[in-house]
């Protein structure tokens, strides 16, 4: 058997984005919900453009990595009464374009996503509140729980390094806390999210046979202010930790021990709907990682 100590630019760059970037991101999802009545429909736009560069060192290759990552995805929402509570329920309808180089060699992949379902219910501070009761509903402290399930729905070559889809099954628990001093104009969170994967028994790779990951854990921060009823800032903070992906048993060293930066603004530019707009970089990592930025757009309407 052989053993896949050293990797190409290609696989290392897909390796990476795994252990980086496993799922969708949903930070503030929470509060997404939150902003709608009971029974009511939720549709989310998301629009997101990454770029990255893996540096040569400590990776047996002769140039850096460079990749662009293009990023699409739909989610639909239902809000229902849990209990009392606020829930909802989603579909997430993902699309990828990756584009990659270094030096001579070229690639790229495009193609529909792991198709994912995500459920959420606050625990306590988000009741159940019908439109009529909505509209004079004041925001207040609230924690919440997320489940995000990933599906091996999505295209897939399983001699390709680079795909849009993982092949695999995603399972990703997330616990909230939403603290607002002010009645919603100020708000900090955190996010507390573990991401479990199971294997890819069709990773024929380099001769390999199968791909597996070990548990990713991020933790995320958020600060937000309301400049005006309709305008708010925000400051965010991602700590990536674990992640490291195996090639038939054979550790690739590229686990994550990531800190990323952003900001964020939000604008109400119509009724029941929001523009945000986010932009993140990496600003601590372990040095085989890649630098990183990414830039989002969200649309988000309620009916």
């Amino acid at each position: 058997m052989p053993i896949y100590r050293r990797i190409s630019p290609l696989t290392y760059l897909a390796l990476s984005s795994i252990a980086l970037f496993p799922v969708s991101s949903f930070a503030g999802s929470a509060r997404d919900y939150l902003n709608a009545p009971i029974d009511s429909w939720l549709g989310f736009y998301n629009a997101g453009y990454s770029s990255s560069v893996t540096p040569e060192d400590g990776m047996d290759i002769t140039s850096d990595v460079r990749a662009n990552v293009l990023s699409q995805s739909f989610m639909l929402t239902r809000t229902m009464d849990y209990w009392g509570r606020t829930g909802g329920l989603s579909l997430v309808l993902p699309y990828r374009y990756v584009e990659t180089h270094s030096g001579d060699f070229r690639a790229s992949t495009r193609g529909i996503s792991d198709i994912g379902m995500l459920w959420q219910i606050n625990l306590f501070g988000g009741p159940a509140l019908s439109r009529e009761q909505f509209r004079s509903f004041i925001p207040e402290t609230f924690s919440s729980f997320h489940f995000y399930l990933g599906t091996p729905l999505g295209e897939y070559n399983a001699h390709s390094a680079l795909n849009p889809s993982s092949n695999r099954w995603v399972f990703s628990p997330t616990v909230n806390y939403s603290y607002t001093p002010d009645q919603g104009w100020t708000w900090l969170e955190t996010y507390i999210t573990t991401t479990i994967f199971t294997t890819n028994d069709n990773y024929l790779v380099g001769g390999a046979s199968k791909l597996a990951q070990d548990p990713l854990m991020v933790i995320e921060g958020h600060a937000s202010r309301n400049m005006t009823p309709d305008i708010w800032l925000s400051l965010d903070s991602y700590y990536n930790v674990g992640g490291e992906t195996h090639i038939d048993n054979t550790s690739q060293d590229n686990a994550a021990n990531t800190l990323r930066l952003g900001t964020g603004i939000g604008i109400r530019a119509w009724g029941g709907g929001d523009i945000i707009i986010n932009y993140e970089r990496v600003v601590a990592k372990p040095s085989q990682q890649p630098e990183s930025q990414t830039l989002r757009m969200t649309l988000r309407q309620f009916w």
